[in-house]
């Protein structure tokens, strides 16, 4: 056995813990062998105690220092004192620690201790037999009686968190971590500290390989010796050798008579120690040889291709150098004679003009005086928004902006945010390549704990929209930059939304020393279903909206009664000149409904299967594609899309009943079924009906910037018999860029809000002769837009320098009444909450993935006396007037017909007299029964019709 020695004392041990009970049976002899050689004798072992210490048939480092020297380790029979270290070994055992394995830690163990767990060195632990387990009880108890004076007072939370019930305590004979013991916290090291590994010898094979020497080959001349022969230097002249020498400096400057002696350099060190640096030589010149030198480079030639799709036209423009004249070209148009005789006769005119210039400004822009600085209704005392709060995540909103904000539809005081890198399509393209370390995410924030979320929600790519399900508001919808449609049902973590955290919580939650940690760490939640990507977008998703729960859309488009009455169908517009509706129930055949077992397969990491049957299968079932008006061609890029129909409104149902209660008092008007309906159909379906009173025409805004009105219902085409999206109704541009917002009024459902690039405007449902509003343009880029929930005029404009501009109409129609910054950055997002009926809170994302929220004073949550009506008067004034106008256009348009009429009249071109249409319609009538008769000749020549038969000829009005 070899010597036992005591542990250097750390600087914290006690001073009863000095004396270990080694030191009692120290017998005289020289010191073992140093740190240094002990560690190479371990780092055969790899260095590491777990590895050295239960192999009884591996070769141990105590093994292998007996056989090289046994002699020495027999004389040093017990030393009770370590070798002295340097400070170069200490630090080496000191660096040793840092290369421990996770879950393994130093610890000092006194000798009291050791005797109390029987764990005495040499004893019950030895240099080969180095570990034991401990029971975790024991090491409790050792604890909770010596309290801080315990050796394991410091591993308290990894022994009481310690799944299983034994501990390993591995002795470190060579104090290699620079202590006596090591304590085990991982499962997986200690079962390899029970069963550690067995070395097999190395076998050993009896064939001796044999040496093949290389065979040269022939060498073949490819014509570079010839290079190199013309490379080559060669000497044309013998070399010329010099012989020079230097005479001895010191024989000439010292003289024999002199002597040296040695001096410190310490003493009189500025009179006998000179130092010479180092210069520059300016005197000596290198000057550089010019070598004759060839290099050759082939290029490497590819060929490449590359396809794009021209999905629709954009703007372009032409840059071009103006033309000017020659010197000659001058004087001759100065010295025009005609050119002089006109400026003779203009100069009164010019000095009239010049004249009026002086006396009045032409660049004064009335529309910005309109109104002055006159005080509207509210006036500016108490209507500025006031800071309620702000939420930004340090780690997952940096370098991100905030694309989509939505507050719980029932919860309040929650609310979510989705976040997206801050780049461009360039951008994006040059970091494909790369890997993306930050997750897309989607943040549930509660204003209880605004330091941390309450949850994230993980995503396949950055979420562009998304939107909690107004009648089931745990499951969320939201949309990809990929295309793809992505659901989320976060029933299984309402109660921890609902309870607070941190400081707030309730005190009877937890047990002491039961805590459960993973209650105060934010958990990330996988998505439920995603949508398949060959069926989906091609582009990204950049609106997405629930249908109302008061009727569903069928295959074919027809708005049916919803009887469940619950939101089932996800309405997406993308850039690839689509929009998709979604169905997310259960297909009619069923889902088998999986076992325990086998949804743990399924889902091994927790995830719902709420939409199982979706995943990475899901598919649309109806498809609208944007075709233009005029031409027919794909033309749009939707950006934003605006239904008629919202939530909670049950104007339609009663619509309905009462059409039905009419019909039914006279059977003669009959009543619309379904055609989707079939005896295979439940009784629930089957009472579905059609709702005649729902508009299936719908706004849509743009990347261009224009107002789209289309119809999603599919028609018949009638060449090839097809079901086909029809053209768009009604297409016009409203703005100078992209549409960021398109939001209906809440108090009418006709009014639309349209913003976007510089510009936005209000328009009225099938009103297409002109905006009711046309606001002029503002000095910064508009990002979005939102309506005031609680008054009828008031609505909020967020622009790109961080600012909120509110108007109403009802004060003044040419300025905000109130403009005021909010951020530093670009404000991305509005979405607007009434939490009760004295607080209303605005919620504005921006650019540095901060969310900013506000509270809306009295002024603009409170509505004026009247204020409804007040409104209603307006629009209803601006819709008599593009009554008007349109009236006034095509008036004009006919007398401009007419004038072109009398002007051909008198040239002798257009003839006296105009016919009517019942002219017009005779005479085509008689063109085509001529056309009939000479087709009905043609046929009987070729013996295709009877001579007997007579032609059809259709009855006209002659």
């Amino acid at each position: 056995m070899s010597a036992p020695r005591t542990p250097t004392k750390s600087a914290g041990s006690k001073s009863s813990e000095s004396k270990n009970p080694r030191e009692s049976s120290s017998q005289s002899g020289t010191p073992p062998t140093g740190s240094a050689q002990r560690r190479s004798a371990a780092g055969s072992q790899l260095g590491s105690p777990v590895v050295r210490s239960g192999a009884a048939s591996a070769v141990s480092p105590s093994g292998a220092r007996d056989k090289l020297s046994s002699a020495t380790n027999k004389q040093n029979a017990a030393s009770p004192v370590p070798a002295p270290k340097s400070a170069t070994e200490r630090v080496e055992v000191a660096e040793n620690a840092h290369f421990l394995p996770p879950g393994i830690h130093t610890i000092f163990i006194s000798s009291a201790t050791q005797q109390a767990m029987q764990l005495c060195v040499d004893e019950d632990l030895t240099q080969e037999n180095n570990s034991k387990m401990i029971d975790k009880e024991i090491l409790l108890n050792d604890i909770q009686t010596n309290g801080q004076g315990s050796n394991f007072y410091e591993f308290q939370q990894q022994i009481q968190s310690y799944p299983e019930n034994e501990i390993a305590i591995i002795y470190d004979y060579d104090y290699y971590y620079s202590q006596n013991f090591l304590i085990c916290f991982d499962s997986k090291l200690k079962k390899l500290i029970e069963n550690p590994p067995v070395t097999l010898p190395i076998q050993e094979s009896d064939e001796v390989e044999q040496y093949v020497p290389p065979v040269s080959k022939k060498w073949i001349s490819l014509g570079s010796e010839v290079e190199i022969e013309n490379e080559r230097l060669v000497l044309n002249r013998p070399l010329k050798r010099y012989k020079i020498k230097v005479p001895d400096r010191i024989a000439t400057t010292v003289s024999p008579s002199e002597k040296f002696k040695d001096l410190d350099p310490d003493i009189e060190r500025k009179k006998n120690f000179v130092r010479i640096e180092q210069y520059e030589d300016k005197q000596f010149e290198l000057k550089k040889m010019e070598l004759d030198l060839a290099i050759q480079a082939a290029p490497d030639y590819r060929e490449n291709s590359a396809q794009t799709i021209w999905r629709y036209p954009k703007n372009q423009w032409t840059q071009y150098e103006a033309r000017t004249f020659t010197e000659e070209d001058k004087i001759k148009c100065m010295g025009d004679p005609v050119l002089m005789n006109m400026i003779t006769n203009a100069k009164d005119l010019f000095s009239e003009a010049l004249q009026q210039n002086i006396i009045h400004d032409p660049f004064y822009l009335d529309w910005k005086e309109l109104g002055g600085n006159l005080d509207g209704l509210g006036g500016p005392g108490d209507s500025h928004l006031k800071e309620y709060q702000s939420f930004s995540s340090i780690k997952q909103s940096r370098d991100k902006i905030v694309t989509c904000v939505q507050w719980h539809p029932t919860l309040r005081g929650i609310i979510a945010v989705s976040l997206a890198a801050g780049q461009g399509f360039d951008e994006r393209t040059d970091n494909l390549s790369r890997i993306n370390t930050s997750p897309s995410l989607i943040l549930i924030w509660s204003f209880v704990d605004p330091i941390q979320p309450k949850l994230y929600l993980e995503a396949p790519d950055d979420i562009q929209c998304f939107q909690f399900s107004p009648t089931d508001p745990h499951v969320i919808a939201g949309g990809c930059i990929n295309g793809q449609v992505v659901m989320w049902d976060i029933k299984e973590y309402e109660e921890r939304i609902k309870n607070p955290r941190g400081d707030h919580r309730d005190k009877d939650l937890f047990i002491p020393g039961f805590e459960d940690e993973t209650f105060f760490q934010t958990p990330h939640i996988r998505y439920c279903a995603v949508s398949s990507i060959e069926n989906g977008h091609s582009e990204p998703i950049t609106d997405l909206q629930w249908i109302p729960d008061h009727y569903q859309i069928t295959a074919q488009g027809l708005p049916t009664e919803n009887l469940a009455m619950n939101c089932s169908q996800i309405m997406t517009c993308a850039f690839d000149n689509q929009v998709l509706f979604w169905e997310t129930r259960v297909p009619r055949a069923g889902v088998k409904p999986l076992s325990k077992k086998e949804r743990e397969i399924n889902h091994p990491m927790g995830v719902p299967l709420t939409f199982k049957h979706l995943d990475l299968i899901w598919k649309p079932y109806l498809r609208v594609t944007m075709q233009s008006p005029e031409t027919g061609m794909v033309d749009f890029a939707p950006r934003k899309f605006s239904m008629r129909e919202i939530q909670g409104d049950r104007d339609t149902l009663n619509q309905e009943e009462k059409d039905l209660f009419e019909k039914k008092k006279d059977p003669s008007l009959g009543q619309f079924v379904n055609p989707l309906d079939d005896p295979n159909k439940s009784l629930s379906q089957a009472k579905a009906k059609v709702l005649q009173s729902i508009d299936t025409f719908f706004y849509i805004g743009t990347e261009d910037g224009q107002l789209v009105y289309q119809d999603w219902m599919p028609q018949k085409d009638q060449d090839s018999t097809k079901f086909s999206t029809p053209k768009a109704a009604w297409s016009i541009a409203v703005v100078d860029g992209p549409v960021v917002a398109l939001k209906r009024s809440p108090f009418f459902k006709d009014v639309i809000l349209v913003a976007g690039g510089w510009l936005f405007q209000i328009w009225k449902e099938k009103i297409h002769s002109g905006a009711l509003l046309h606001a002029a343009p503002v000095k910064e880029k508009i990002t979005d837009a939102e309506w005031s929930p609680t008054r009828p005029g008031v609505f909020y404009i967020s622009k790109q320098n961080g600012s909120v501009d509110i108007w109403d109409i009802i004060d003044r129609t040419h300025a905000p009444s109130l403009s005021q910054s909010i951020s530093s950055s670009a404000v991305t997002f509005l979405n607007i909450k009434v939490i009760s009926s004295k607080q209303q809170l605005l919620a504005a994302g921006d650019s540095n993935g901060t969310l900013h929220i506000l509270e809306v004073p009295w002024a603009l949550r409170q509505p004026v006396n009247q204020e409804l009506a007040l409104v209603t008067n307006y629009l209803e004034r601006e819709t008599e007037r593009r009554g008007f106008v349109k009236h006034r256009w095509d008036l004009r348009e006919e007398e401009k017909r007419e004038k072109e009429r009398l002007a051909s009249m008198k040239a002798g071109i257009a003839p006296s007299h105009i016919p009517t249409q019942e002219e017009i319609d005779i005479r085509m009538k008689n063109e085509f029964n001529e056309f009939l008769q000479f087709e009905f000749g043609v046929l009987r020549e070729m013996g295709l019709r009877d001579e007997n038969e007579a032609p059809v000829i259709s009855s006209t009005a002659t």
